[in-house]
């Protein structure tokens, strides 16, 4: 529930940073400009591709993404890799490829951070964004898995930390995912570029993507925001549809998750079968 309290803080934080933006007309203006160029992009695929990429110049699963890309070339397409659950201890000239080729093609590659739901330090995280940037140099950006998502100040104030250190460092875009509902605070404090505010197996009801309460997400644009879904055995059309009014980055797969069983104890461990169908749709205007 959001108490009476925490929405005068929120909606004070929301001035105090209005008011301070207004304050920097080259802030303004650097703003106003990237807000326009990212509100007019097309939506995008997010995909988490934890594949290895073995024998990268013939795999499958990254040639096929690669000629995907390349028949939709207008598709924005973001690709999240993940030697080790992070980066690893020692650089793999296979994913080093695997970076070069997704690159050549088009995509974005951000590399695969894990938060812990804000029990790792800021310092263990960033030995994370470091580990990754002096292994694979041409990584772009971050995805911060397992975000906090609690509707607390301290919760928006540590990962808005963590997406600056990543900033700072030169890597963008950033992405967060509690993979749930997202309270306005964290939108409010640039907690991250773009937060995936539904990871499951079902497409979420029009009224929780609207987010249009006090507290909510309505106040913020949809490329902030993407949703995760897996165990779709079809693409569901009017779905996609719906979304898209409210989120830009999108990524549905056949693959199952069930907890538990370790026959579907990853979905993310395979190309999803519904990619090209996804990539038609999203080129549609």
């Amino acid at each position: 529930m959001f108490h009476v309290r925490s929405r005068a803080f929120w909606l004070l934080g929301l001035l105090l940073t209005s008011t301070a933006t207004a304050q920097d007309p080259a802030t303004r203006l650097r703003e106003a400009r990237d807000f326009h160029v990212r509100a007019t992009e097309k939506t995008g695929v997010l995909i988490p591709l934890y594949v290895y990429p073995a024998n990268i110049h013939t795999n499958a699963v990254y040639n096929k993404l690669i000629q995907i890309k390349r028949r939709h070339e207008t598709v924005p397409i973001w690709v999240i890799l993940n030697p080790a659950s992070g980066p690893g201890t020692r650089q793999d000239a296979n994913y080093t490829k695997a970076i070069d080729r997704l690159r050549g093609a088009g995509c974005m590659v951000l590399g695969y951070v894990s938060t812990s739901y804000g029990k790792r330090t800021d310092a263990d995280v960033r030995r994370d964004l470091d580990q990754w940037l002096k292994l694979y140099p041409r990584i772009q950006g971050t995805f911060f898995d397992e975000m906090r998502y609690e509707d607390t100040e301290a919760g928006a104030t540590y990962q808005a930390a963590l997406t600056k250190q990543a900033h700072d460092a030169g890597l963008w875009p950033v992405v967060a995912n509690p993979g749930a509902d997202t309270p306005g605070r964290y939108f409010a404090a640039g907690a991250a570029d773009v937060i995936i505010i539904h990871e499951g197996d079902d497409w979420p009801m029009e009224d929780r993507l609207k987010g249009d309460d006090f507290g909510g997400h309505a106040d913020f644009p949809p490329f902030t925001r993407g949703i995760l879904l897996h165990s779709q055995t079809k693409l569901d059309a009017p779905s996609l549809r719906m979304a898209r009014q409210y989120v830009r980055w999108v990524y549905v797969t056949e693959a199952p998750y069930r907890p538990k069983d370790p026959k579907a104890a990853n979905p993310w461990d395979r190309l999803s079968t519904h990619l090209e169908d996804l990539c038609e749709r999203l080129s549609e205007k």
